[in-house]
This record gives C-alpha cells, structure tokens and sequence, in this order.
C-alpha cells in the first residue's frame, strides 16, 4: 500500500511542476502572505512559478518532444501571438513592456516544458493535485484561525495585510478545483486507498473553503458540476466499491478519526448560522446584481459595483458597434480598455482577429472538455474538463483575455485535453497472429 505512493516518482514530480506553475497561487499566497515570507512580492511569485518550470523539466529535455492537440494549439498560440503583435505595434496604454514580456516568456517556457512532458504524466497526476489543492485549502485555514482580524461571515481569504486586501477568488476556485477532483478520485479510479482517504477529507475541506469564500458563480459551478457528474457516472456499483473498501477495519478507524475531528471542530463554531448567514447574504447579493443589471448606470444606489462595471462595459461595446463600427476591424490596442469582460474586450482591443483567436480557442476547449467530462478515459483529463467550467465563466464575466490566468490554462488544454487519442490509447493493442505454414 505505501510503496504503490512512490510508483513513478518522476512522473508525479512533473505533476507538481505544472500544479505550482498553472494552479499554485493559493499555496504561493499562502507562503507569501500568509507566513510573511514575502508580503505582496511579485519576485516571490515569480520564484515560485520558475520552480513550478523547473519541477518540470523530464529527463528527455531536448530529446523528446510530445505532440499538443491541434485543434486547441493552433489559435491558442495565435491569440498569444495577436497579443505580443498588439504589445509592440498598438499600445496606447503604455503597459509595462518589462512585465507583459515576462508573463509571455513564462507563457512560452510553459508549452515548451509541456510538450517535453511524457504522457505517462497523466497516469499520476491527479492524486499529485488533489494533494496540492488540500494543502492550499489548509494554508487557507490557517490564516483564517491566526488572523486576529478575521471575523467568521466575512469572505474568507489570505489577506495582503491583516486588516484587508485579500483574493477570496484565487481559494474558491481551489476549493472548487478540490471538491471536483476528490470526487473523480474516489469514485471513477482504481487509486490507493491512503490516495482515497485523503481526496474524501479534501472533498469536505474544499467545500468549506467554497463556502466560507462565499463565491457564487463558484458554488454554482460546484453544485452543476457534480450533477454533471452524477448524471453521467454514478453507478451503484461505484458506491458500494467505496463503501467496501473505506469500511475495512483499518481504513475504518482512519475515517472514523477523521469524522469524528471534523464533528468535533463544527461542534466548536456556529456552523448552522453561518451557514444560514451566507445563503442570505447569497440571496441578496443576487438580488443586488440583478437590480443593478436592470438599473444599470441610472440607478439612485449601486447595488453591486462588479456587475455595474459589466453594464458599463457592454454599453461601451454596444455604443462602438453601432457608432464606430470600423474601430472594431483592428481594435483599439494592447489593453486600451478594462472592459471586465473578456470576450467583448478582445474584439475592442485586438479588433476582429483577436475575438477570431480568443474565441476559437474557447469553443475548441470547451468541446473537449465535454467528451472528457462524458466519457471517463483518463481521469485526469476529466477533471481537466471540470476545471474549465469556472474558466469559461470567467470568459464571460471576470479579467482581460490576455490575463496569465486564461493563458496558463488554454496551454494545459492544448496539451493534455485530446479526447479521440485518449481513446485510442486506451484501446488494447491486439496481439500478433502468426500464420500457419501452407502445406
């Protein structure tokens, strides 16, 4: 049981790379912020992504090279290349050429180690992740329980002081990310049982963490994706596999240490109010945006500032479109705009052919996503297609297109998320037959 922990070493420690590299801002806020190592560095982070980089590298570098999907590689890599083109050619903004070239060099040090990266990465990455994500979930808790500020209710983050500051965003996603992948490790694999205790302690931990960030397009995500997962996948067979397994003597005393812990911390806070606390705080929230979306600009009180900033911005669009409508062939240059929309704003800025690119490469990854969520050939790549469902949220309603944090992603996509070449590696590869001498 624990020698099977270490099985392909190597393989898990390039999973730990592309975990810190692509997903490993909680963990980095954490030791940044949370531990004061380095508050608010932007060195510190960039240490953490090129050890990210570095945790990468297999022993082939240079040697052996491993083919990306095209169908998402092509106008991934063409929108990375409309943004550079914008960043020298059209720049009105003046951005910082030093830091949009890091993020880029990053950008291109990552699909260069990608494709370096053996497949056989696949077949060990999940349990790497789930144990990230729960470390990133604990580094959360932490700084919640030692920060004097922190009152129970409020949105639960690491904050950039003590007082205020913090990305509760960043640790709903994690927490998302952990609920998700625990689910698929328990449930759709054959993985060790020390690898199950703890996706099953990283479901409750992540669930919490999404609950106490009080993210709602988050929860939402939450509680679609796990339907999406019990519409396709349950199984009684699956559940009762489970529950053979966790209630063997050893594994039972393990699970009843860790319930009756969890029991006895909820026992220790209000939990069933602050549950109810949250649900109206949610429901009010709701209220507040869709007041605000029907109001817009006009209204006497603004209900809720995001959602004003998204009016804002799709009456800026709707008013080019109509008004101006030859702005929008070559946009209006390298981040002319925050539009807090990144779909409208890769056409505003980047014009016709950014939104060609940028859209193209949703659409593509978004139809992998779907076969991988439908039919589990690598697990991984299942929950790859999960953690795309925030993402493409995020397309619709958070950041600027050419953000790290859509990036990083679409290039994971492009190299891991290849749905008819995982079925054909899936498939047994049929023995010789020899043929019979003829008399």
């Amino acid at each position: 049981m624990f020698k099977s922990l270490f099985e392909g070493f190597q393989y898990k420690r390039m999973a730990l790379g592309i975990a810190l590299f692509s997903m490993g801002y909680p963990i980095i806020f954490f030791l940044r912020d949370g531990l004061k190592l380095a508050p608010q560095s932007s060195v510190f982070t960039a240490v953490c992504l090129v050890l990210g980089l570095l945790l990468m590298i297999p022993s082939t570098i240079f040697r052996k090279y491993y083919s990306l999907n095209q169908k998402i590689a092509v106008p991934v890599l063409g929108w990375i290349g409309i943004c550079i083109f914008y960043l020298f050619i059209i720049n009105p903004g003046g951005s910082s050429l030093p830091r949009e070239l890091i993020n880029y060099a990053m950008s291109f040090a990552f699909c260069f180690l990608l494709i370096s990266t053996p497949n056989e990465v696949k077949d060990h990455a999940l349990p790497v992740f789930i144990l990230f994500i729960f470390l990133g979930n604990l580094g959360l808790f932490y700084s919640l329980l030692t920060n004097p500020f922190y009152v129970v209710g409020a949105r639960a983050s690491i904050y950039f002081d003590d007082e205020y500051g913090g990305n509760p965003h960043v640790f709903a996603r994690n927490g998302f990310f952990g609920v998700i992948g625990s689910a698929i490790l328990l449930f759709l694999t054959k993985e060790n049982i020390l690898y199950k205790l703890l996706a099953l302690v990283n479901f409750f931990a992540s669930l919490v963490t999404v609950i106490l960030t009080q993210s709602r397009s988050t929860l939402l995500a939450v509680l679609l994706s796990l339907g999406a997962l019990i519409f396709f996948h349950f199984k009684l067979s699956n559940l009762k596999r489970i529950t053979s397994t966790l209630f063997k003597p050893r594994n039972f005393i393990i699970m009843l240490i860790v319930v009756y812990y969890v029991i006895y911390k909820i026992s220790r806070m209000d939990f069933i109010n602050l549950l109810i606390g949250i649900s109206e705080t949610f429901f009010q929230k709701f209220l507040d945006i869709f007041e605000t979306s029907v109001q817009g600009a006009d209204a006497d009180e603004v209900a809720d500032y995001s959602a004003l900033q998204r009016v804002i911005s799709f009456n800026t669009f709707k008013n080019t479109l109509f008004y101006n409508p030859i702005s929008l062939i070559l946009g209006n240059g390298y981040r002319a705009i925050y539009m807090d929309f990144p779909i409208l704003e890769s056409m505003y800025n980047y014009g016709l052919a950014g939104i060609y690119f940028f859209g193209k490469s949703v659409i593509e990854i978004v139809k992998e996503c779907y076969k991988s969520i439908r039919s589990v050939i690598s697990p991984f790549s299942t929950f790859l297609g999960f953690v795309f469902i925030p993402i493409t949220v995020s397309v619709f309603s958070q950041g600027q297109p050419n953000d790290t944090t859509f990036i990083y992603p679409f290039l994971l996509m492009a190299r891991f998320m290849n749905f008819e070449k995982d079925v054909a590696e899936s498939k047994p590869v049929p023995k010789a037959q020899t043929l019979a001498p003829v008399a």
